[in-house]
């Protein structure tokens, strides 16, 4: 209690907490390495700091199931390097990708239909696939509800056949790869899949438990080989949507807390600019909309759009200010009419979206914290 009160007195006295401001709201942050090395210290501090934001969450009446909860990290490589080499296939050397997927958990013929797309558009895209990894889970720490509606949790293990194909460009290929999947698969009318990261970069693990029931529900977070730069971790509490699997947070770019009061202008506005949106960086503009999914809530929405904004070109410092911009005025005697200028321009290309919020993001490249103004 002695160090509660102690923190405490330093969030009050460095403005970063005001017990005047205190309400229900998600719990999110970001834990991060200041010398840009992998530890695994930063896992585990991830893992420790989401069970202290448990009572952001809310909880079933049969005390297991939550609003969801999560964390986004690197990839580890030595570990899906034992998990390709253990399954008979020969590591070669190159950037190892994983798509960590919600299937339908009843459905075996759906399963295999979405196995089936993923696999051809990877395939049809010059990706070699290692394997399929059923994701070891521990059910116990579930509540009945969670469990009811608890999806298969599977990972797609691949590369790309091209060597040269890496960073940048090897996720905006994924990004679009991905994209179109999820198209496809909402055409084919295919209920309860989720993918729920894509990546050669970072991995989400994620669902429906308590916050302190993380690395129980998912072993591999255990393992001393996940080792990360950065830690997005986020306990939800469900508001706009009703609790599930593929709604818990961190989503692929952001993990938020709070409300989008502008949501329906937002979303409007959106499916205007898809009508004129095009980029040199993408072959097929069409595979990228509809930018928001029906069906999001207010931060995968607000997701949607910061993903595609850092697929484009856009880093995740440009974007966060494109989408939430500082409050700023052409009166301040303050603010730097450099700034202004920005600000200005940046209000001319995209509506922002406005409400109480505080997020913590990455493009995998910067890792970024803030509130909403």
């Amino acid at each position: 209690m002695k160090l509660y009160k102690k923190n405490l007195k330093k969030l009050i006295n460095g403005k970063v907490y005001d017990p005047n401001m205190e309400h229900d709201s998600c719990g999110v942050g970001l834990v991060v390495s200041t010398e840009g090395k992998k530890s695994r210290k930063i896992v585990e501090y991830g893992i420790e700091a989401l069970k202290a934001v448990w009572h952001r969450g809310a909880v079933d009446a049969d005390g297991k199931t939550g609003d969801g909860a999560g964390i986004h990290i690197e990839i580890s490589t030595n570990f899906f390097k034992e998990k390709i080499e253990n399954y008979g296939r020969q590591y070669d050397g190159g950037e190892i990708c994983v798509g960590m997927i919600f299937l339908p958990r009843n459905d075996y013929n759906s399963q295999e239909k979405c196995k089936t797309l993923i696999e051809t558009e990877l395939l049809s895209n010059n990706y070699y696939i290692y394997r399929w990894r059923q994701v070891a889970i521990n059910t116990s720490v579930l509540g009945v509800k969670a469990e009811l509606t608890r999806p298969e949790i599977v990972q797609v293990i691949f590369k790309s056949k091209d060597r040269n194909l890496k960073d940048k460009e090897l996720e905006r290929q994924l990004y679009v790869i991905r994209r179109t999947i999820e198209k496809k698969a909402l055409n084919s009318q295919l209920k309860d899949f989720y993918i729920s990261s894509f990546s050669s970069k970072s991995i989400i693990y994620k669902g429906m438990f308590l916050a302190e029931t993380l690395s129980d529900f998912y072993p591999d977070l255990q393992d001393e080989r996940f080792i990360s730069r950065f830690a997005i971790f986020h306990q939800r509490y469900s508001t706009n949507t009703f609790p599930s699997w593929d709604l818990a947070q961190p989503f692929r770019a952001l993990a938020h807390n709070g409300e989008i009061n502008t949501l329906k202008g937002n979303i409007n506005w959106m499916k205007v600019h898809e009508q004129e949106m095009s980029s040199a960086l993408f072959k097929d503009m069409e595979n990228l909309k509809p930018v928001i999914n029906s069906g999001n809530s207010d931060s995968a929405a607000l997701d949607n759009v910061f993903e595609l904004l850092n697929r484009s070109g856009q880093p995740a410092p440009l974007a966060k200010l494109m989408l939430i911009p500082d409050a700023w005025s052409k009166k301040s005697k303050t603010l730097p009419r450099s700034h202004q200028q920005l600000f200005n321009f940046l209000n001319s290309t995209i509506e922002p979206w406005d409400g109480p919020a505080a997020i913590a993001a990455t493009d995998n490249e910067f890792k970024i914290c803030c509130y909403q103004r």
